[in-house]
């Protein structure tokens, strides 16, 4: 295993602007530095505009590629073109992928699904009633943070996906593809009031893959 005991853990990243004068970068919340750290995961923050992601993944070694949140899909330009490109090199080579929250939108787009506006989402928490795969995980209804403002209805779920995770009213929550080690998550593993059981999906999803077959 590269590094190790340790697995490889890439990042993509928002584009943000700094305050006084206009110098566009990328970046990634401390959030989850600390919390790969606090599970002896290692890093990898992903840089936008790359012209070769497949092989700056090759050569980082990743065994796990997380959409992370964070604007809405499809902005910014450079940052959906960098995680397009990043997931069609994961389905076509059995990478685990993990979306959260925006990164759980972008799939559910990519497999021709639909988002909605939702409202009282935003900085709270709430419980979701977990599928009976993943409650060795999570039980069988836990607490989640929640920072969205688009969600996605029973209707508009993409194809290939299954729902794993509601809200009380019925709002996708969590989703698996049927076939294809990828979680999507709609609360944010690396923030504050999150489940515990997030650890060992992930451990889960990077060593077994996609297990629920």
């Amino acid at each position: 295993m590269p590094g190790g005991n340790r697995p490889r853990v890439a990042l993509t990243m928002r584009v943000t602007q700094t305050a006084g004068y206009v110098e566009p970068r990328d970046s990634i919340s401390h959030d989850w530095l600390r919390r790969l750290e606090s599970w002896h995961m290692t890093p990898l923050p992903m840089p936008n505009l790359l012209e070769d992601p497949a092989g700056w993944l090759d050569a980082a070694g990743a065994q796990l590629i997380v959409l992370t949140g964070g604007d809405d899909p499809g902005e910014p330009p450079e940052r959906h073109t960098t995680e397009m490109r990043v997931l069609d090199y994961a389905l076509a080579r059995d990478i685990p992928v993990l979306g959260v929250c925006r990164g759980l939108q972008v799939l559910n787009v990519r497999f021709g699904g639909r988002l909605q506006p939702i409202e009282g989402h935003v900085a709270v928490t709430h419980d979701v009633e977990i599928g009976p795969r993943f409650r060795s995980f999570y039980g069988a209804r836990p607490q989640v943070n929640s920072f969205h403002s688009l969600g996605i209805a029973p209707e508009g779920l993409g194809e290939e996906l299954s729902a794993f995770a509601r809200d009380e009213a019925g709002g996708i929550e969590a989703v698996h593809h049927l076939s294809q080690p990828v979680v999507g998550l709609m609360w944010h593993p690396e923030r504050t009031n999150a489940p515990a059981g997030d650890a060992t999906l992930i451990r889960d999803l990077i060593g077994r893959g996609a297990f629920w077959r």
